[in-house]
């Protein structure tokens, strides 16, 4: 435990003293800091609900799936890529660590420094509730959906990272994952079979985070996260094994 804690540690120090770490954390609150601009804008029209607009516009909104799709490639695509073009990733899985290990102290480093970014933003919800008065509830689920849904999409970019040696591949081949699992659920209009269309849509990312917006934490979502989770993870223990896909 403390050899996976010290390398998950090291993995986190470094994504902020590189300069991807502060270039997207600068970003990623500059876009939020924007919706909340926006949120201020609408609750100063009396006609619209705050609860319901905090919560559907903040999570859900154009801006919160841009934020996703630049935070997620970067904070992945250097785990391993950058790793296997240095050189040092034979140093790191000759030393006394295992593959599991490795993996899952990248996929914790970055995991955590999505959650803290998003972590960052409930203070907009602070200062909010000091003028209004809102239910925390579809807040918190909104959160804990985002960072869930966080990890399942993390350990993929994480996968793609260790199949090769350039990061702008490893960051471009996340992004088309994350594309597909975003316009999923457009496939659905398609198909007239029922139980075909649910399934699509059980697979539509921004469904689910319609949901937990709403104040509706289901266990649905949660299992297909920790399914595809485990799944990458696991892929990339056997893809760093190989020494084929490791060089």
């Amino acid at each position: 435990m403390s050899k996976w804690w010290a390398l998950t540690m090291r993995e986190l120090k470094s994504l902020w003293y590189s300069p991807i770490g502060p270039i997207v954390g600068g970003l990623f609150l500059f876009l939020q800091g924007f919706v909340f601009w926006l949120l201020i804008l609408i609750l100063n029209d009396p006609r619209i609900d705050p609860t319901w607009n905090m919560a559907r516009l903040f999570f859900g909104g154009f801006f919160y799936w841009l934020s996703l799709f630049i935070t997620v490639p970067t904070l992945t695509m250097r785990t391993f890529s950058e790793e296997k073009r240095t050189g040092s990733i034979e140093l790191l899985l000759t030393a006394p660590v295992t593959e599991t290990q490795v993996v899952l102290s990248k996929f914790f480093g970055a995991w955590i420094a999505y959650a803290l970014l998003w972590l960052s933003t409930i203070l907009y919800f602070f200062v909010l509730r000091a003028y209004i008065s809102f239910d925390w509830g579809p807040v918190l689920t909104g959160y804990a959906g985002t960072i869930l849904m966080g990890g399942m999409l993390i350990s993929v970019g994480i996968f793609t990272s260790s199949l090769t040696r350039n990061q702008v591949i490893s960051g471009l081949c996340a992004f088309v994952v994350l594309l597909l699992f975003f316009s999923i659920g457009l496939l659905s209009i398609f198909v007239r079979d029922p139980e075909g269309a649910e399934i699509i849509r059980y697979l539509s990312l921004p469904d689910h985070i319609n949901d937990f917006s709403r104040g509706f934490l289901d266990t649905r979502p949660l299992i297909l996260y920790a399914g595809i989770t485990a799944i990458s993870l696991l892929l990339t223990i056997r893809a760093l094994a190989n020494p084929r896909w490791r060089s």
